[in-house]
């Protein structure tokens, strides 16, 4: 009789580790979908971020910007100075 209730805590004792490493599981794999997600949404953040740089990063806008905000403009040849060291 000993030994069918100690079989029988076993089983139990295995039914129940086996629900809570499914439970476990479920969970992490939840936890993982969740930060692919993340990953996937600041690698789009990421790529905007980029163009976003690159374009204002242009020469020819600041080229535009130097021009119309701060009022410069190309040199002409006689107003150049070069300096020897």
């Amino acid at each position: 009789m000993k030994w069918l209730l100690a079989l029988w805590v076993a089983v139990m004792a295995s039914a129940l580790a086996v629900v809570y490493a499914s439970h476990k599981c479920r969970e992490l794999y939840a936890e993982l979908a969740n930060l692919q997600h993340q990953e996937n949404s600041m690698q789009v953040a990421w790529g905007q971020y980029l163009l976003e740089q690159s374009s204002l990063a242009s020469l020819s806008r600041i080229e535009s910007k130097a021009t119309k905000e701060v009022g410069m403009r190309v040199p002409q040849i006689n107003e150049i100075i070069m300096v020897t060291p």
